[in-house]
């Protein structure tokens, strides 16, 4: 006789639940992402591992009347610190219980960010963050079809002279080799274009100036190591520098490999500083300084002043805005050699 098989019938919340010997609630919370004592989350892990349950998030959105997507759309992801921010804001959707949803928008082609707008307004979805778009792209577009909330993740522009530049967090790199005894510096910046490549620009400018340094020069370029290591050839032999600042810290890896290569020492003859807190450059050669800024942070609070209704239709003002970030000193820098 054949044995007959037999199918585990579809398992759900309140079954889940028995088995975990927990509360419904307990499971809806742990499916909603947040926090529950280690010894209930694991139980309910094994009870969905072991009956299968599978949640139904388009059941759930049809049932509550209430979106469970967020949309992002993001522009530069090969970049690390984008990477963070979108980090963040997946952080902040799955603790909130929603699903955050990408659509990758082509910086170069209009065409490519329209579409990805209007794939937006088809989709059912709690909200828009847009991601650190670059300057061209918040001038051209008009945001404002979106037919769900939506707000913008992005510095607002600092003029220049404009106070704010002093409290620009690589204003501390500048006075750190400052108070180290350096006078002369350089500057590799980062691409035009971007409000944060603006803002440290401007904000290194204006700290120079208002310490009475001496500006030898900068430079302008991708956010990578090539741009640093390409670079490092505009230095001026005449004025040579004693300090460099790279509004990366991946122009700065850059930076110190066409040094080394070029017979430069660092700190011996120059230091540099770099600016994005990648724990990689605690093991570049030597350990670099840097600015760490929290990335992930910015995506989350975008998420979360999303879904908590304020600050929408627009990107940060400048007035009440917080350029936070914390000065990693490390080898890289040192006092100028007399």
């Amino acid at each position: 006789m054949a044995r007959q098989g037999h199918r585990r019938q579809g398992a759900t919340i309140w079954t889940v639940a028995e088995r975990a010997g927990v509360s419904h609630q307990t499971v809806a919370r742990y499916l909603r992402g947040e926090k529950l004592r280690p010894e209930n989350q694991e139980r309910v892990r094994q009870a969905i591992d072991e009956l299968g349950y599978r949640f139904n998030d388009t059941a759930s959105e049809l049932a509550t009347q209430q979106p469970r997507r967020i949309g992002a759309l993001v522009f530069d992801v090969d970049d690390w610190a984008p990477q963070r921010v979108l980090a963040g804001a997946g952080e902040a959707a799955r603790a909130s219980g929603h699903i955050l949803e990408t659509i990758r928008a082509d910086m170069d082609d209009p065409a490519s960010i329209k579409q990805a707008l209007h794939m937006m307004n088809r989709a059912s979805l709690a909200g828009v963050v847009v991601l650190s778009p670059p300057d061209f792209v918040l001038e051209a577009m008009d945001f404002s079809s979106l037919q769900t909330p939506w707000l913008i993740e992005a510095e607002p522009r600092i003029p220049r002279g404009h106070p704010a530049s002093l409290e620009h967090p690589i204003a501390k790199a500048v006075r750190h080799l400052a108070e180290l005894g350096h006078q002369r510096f350089f500057y590799l910046g980062g691409p035009r274009g971007w409000p944060s490549a603006w803002n440290r620009e401007t904000a290194y400018g204006t700290c120079v100036e208002d310490l009475g340094l001496v500006d030898c020069g900068r430079t302008h370029g991708p956010w990578g190591a090539v741009n640093g290591y390409a670079a490092v050839d505009h230095l001026p032999l005449d004025q040579m520098p004693t300090a460099i600042v790279a509004a990366s810290d991946q122009i700065a890896l850059g930076a110190i490999a066409r040094l080394h290569k070029s017979g430069i020492s660092v700190p011996g003859h120059v230091s540099i500083t770099g600016f994005d807190g990648l724990k990689d450059a605690a093991f570049y050669a030597p350990p670099l300084t840097t600015v760490a800024i929290d990335f992930v942070g910015m995506g989350r609070r975008a998420v979360n002043s999303l879904l908590a209704g304020t600050g929408l239709g627009g990107a940060p003002e400048l007035e009440g805005y917080c350029f936070a970030g914390e000065l990693v000193p490390r080898r890289s820098s040192a006092p100028p050699a007399r």
